[in-house]
C-alpha cells in the first residue's frame, strides 16, 4: 500500500465504508480522522489524497482543506452540508455511490 488517503468523517459507519473502499478497491492506506484536530495531525504526515466531510464534531474542515491545498494534495469534500463557499473545490453530495467515489480518487492518485 503505497499511497495514503486521508478520510475526515465523524460518522463511524461512513468512515469505515470509505476506509474499506480505499484499502480494498484502491490499494491505498486509509488514515481516518473523526475531527479536525485528528485530521491536522494525520495531514502532517504523507498524504496523497483526501476525502473531507465539511462539518465534523469539532467544527468545519476548511483549515484541513487549506493545509492540504498548501501542500498540493488533491482532495474532495464529501458531505450532506450545502457548500456555500467552495468555488474552487470539488464537492460530492452524500450519499455518493461507491463507483463515483472511486473514480474521483483514481483521477487524483
Amino acid at each position: 500500500m503505497g499511497k495514503h488517503v486521508l478520510i475526515v468523517e465523524d460518522d463511524e459507519l461512513v468512515a469505515d465504508h470509505l476506509a474499506a473502499l480505499v484499502r480494498d478497491q484502491l490499494g491505498c492506506m486509509p488514515f481516518v480522522a473523526a475531527n479536525t484536530a485528528e485530521a491536522m495531525n494525520l495531514a502532517a504526515d504523507r498524504v496523497d489524497f483526501g476525502f473531507l466531510d465539511i462539518k465534523v464534531s469539532d467544527g468545519l474542515t476548511f483549515a484541513v482543506a487549506n493545509h492540504l491545498r498548501e501542500r498540493n494534495v488533491p482532495f474532495v469534500f464529501v458531505s450532506a452540508s450545502d457548500p456555500a463557499n467552495l468555488s474552487k473545490a470539488l464537492f460530492l453530495r452524500k450519499p455518493v455511490p461507491p463507483p463515483r467515489l472511486l473514480a474521483v480518487a483514481r483521477a487524483h492518485l
